[in-house]
């Protein structure tokens, strides 16, 4: 197969990620935006592999599995793991930005593990703003409207919940 059908493909993954994190971000609650999230890790890894960026596709697939397991698991040991295997994605590093991408899952840990409701999102939002960058240097077309979109769809979704909040606070 040629460099150019694969490019597409890869362009392809990227744009179904695309459409996974539009539904993943407008849910307001955690274990289902946790659910989509993993989904949408999956098919990065695919898009990552294609364009050749192991470091991303290695965060992809941790991060797969990481927020998988937050929706069960609320753990300081447990997210120092896959805080070592965040670490561990620098050592994979092939170009300087994709050392966003490797922080961008160092702070989704984090925020996944110990976060919950606005802060979990607002944690998300960092993290979606460090992938766009990585993303935009990748030349990754869908990841980028991906991460484009999922910090818009969170600061929507951080203003639904917040509104939410002080309405039962004024109902209360």
């Amino acid at each position: 197969m040629s460099e150019q059908h694969i490019y597409l493909i890869a362009q392809l993954f990227g744009f179904f990620s695309f459409a996974i994190g539009l539904f993943a971000f407008y849910q307001k609650k955690d274990t289902k935006l946790k659910l989509w999230m993993a989904g949408l890790c999956l098919v990065n890894t695919l898009h990552f592999l294609l364009l050749n960026s192991f470091s991303s596709a290695f965060c992809a697939t941790v991060s797969m599995i990481r927020n998988l397991i937050t929706i069960k698991v609320r753990s300081r040991l447990v997210m120092m793991v896959f805080m070592l295997f965040s670490i561990a994605g620098f050592f994979s590093i092939q170009r300087p930005s994709e050392a966003l991408g490797v922080m961008g899952m160092c702070v989704g840990t984090y925020s996944l593990f110990m976060l919950d409701g606005i802060k979990l999102r607002l944690g998300l939002l960092t993290g979606s703003l460090l992938w766009l960058g990585n993303n935009l240097a990748l030349g990754s077309i869908g990841g980028s409207l991906l991460e484009a979109c999922s910090a818009t769809m969170n600061t929507l979704t951080l203003y639904r919940l917040y509104r939410d909040k002080n309405t039962a606070l004024r109902l209360g």
